[in-house]
């Protein structure tokens, strides 16, 4: 996914500057602390920022750690070398402008202190630590990553635009790889206990005609006589768009239910979930093809 990266970097950049306020939120609440305690600057105050330092860094990298663990399995995208390298250098870069700020706000008062011998190596160590840290985790992350999503049964979204003929912006944008990736793990439970293939290839098909006839009418947005009526256009595209959402989660609420035991079954749910369905097909200019493509699944619930 071409923009996953950048989108990764943002979240990224967010969670550091997140950390960073509540860092500095740490500090003043220590200096509240100390100086009413009239014991500002003492070992035990510098020894507290020392630590709500550490707290910083140590939580820096194992956040932004599982951020690009959580976007990565979530889209089943994994960690080229390019990526990893550019991720060592900019998280040791995070880390090294924590450590100067560090630096900045209290090598003075150490010097003052006559203890700047033991702040400077203390500060190597932490930043010697926090490196071997940094690559270490990035390592053991594209093994991890490499692994879980070699052996995931869920499609990766390119897949899945190739197989319903949506757009990946698109699917990403109404929220439902996750529930079109879970739903496909659900067809082979369902196949394993002797449902009918074609059966559940008939949901496919509903949401790829669906697909089409959303391009259809996309197609005519440039085909309006005026500003007015290709406004109208898109709002129907847009609606039309939400309407393949709402039939994606009904026909996945319907694939949970058959492979419940029969007397598991929610009846009532099923009911909701049918005529919701019904409705939703009637916003096609010819309902009744889907409706046919839904029929023999209804058997299974029965």
């Amino acid at each position: 996914m071409e923009d996953l990266d950048k989108t990764l970097g943002i979240m990224e950049r967010d969670k550091c500057t997140t950390l960073l306020a509540e860092n500095s939120v740490r500090l003043k609440k220590n200096n509240i602390k100390f100086t009413t305690a009239d014991k500002k600057h003492s070992k035990e105050h510098l020894d507290a920022q020392f630590i709500s330092y550490e707290r910083l860094i140590r939580t820096l990298v194992r956040q932004l750690v599982a951020i690009e663990k959580k976007i990565r399995l979530k889209y089943l995208v994994p960690m080229d070398s390019q990526r990893a390298n550019k991720l060592k250098a900019g998280w040791n870069t995070e880390v090294e402008g924590v450590v100067d700020d560090f630096k900045k706000k209290y090598r003075d008062v150490h010097k003052q202190m006559g203890s700047i011998e033991e702040f400077d190596k203390r500060i190597s160590q932490i930043l010697d630590k926090a490196k071997v840290s940094v690559d270490t985790e990035v390592t053991n992350l594209k093994h991890d990553l490499e692994n879980e999503i070699g052996t995931s049964e869920k499609f990766q979204p390119s897949e899945l635009s190739k197989i319903y003929g949506v757009d990946e912006p698109v699917l990403i944008d109404l929220q439902v790889i996750d529930t079109l990736q879970n739903m496909q793990v659900l067809f082979k439970k369902l196949e394993a206990s002797g449902c009918d293939e074609r059966v559940l290839i008939s949901f496919n098909e509903i949401i790829q005609m669906y697909a089409k006839e959303i391009k259809s009418v996309e197609s005519t947005v440039w085909s309006g006589r005026s500003v007015d009526q290709r406004k109208e256009t898109k709002m129907h595209v847009a609606k039309l768009n939400l309407n393949l959402k709402e039939i994606i989660l009904s026909l996945y609420d319907l694939t949970r239910q058959a492979l419940l035991a029969k007397g598991k079954r929610n009846e009532e749910i099923i009911s909701k979930i049918r005529s919701n369905l019904e409705k939703l097909f009637k916003s096609a200019k010819n309902p009744e093809p889907f409706q046919n493509k839904l029929e023999p699944f209804w058997s299974i619930l029965n």
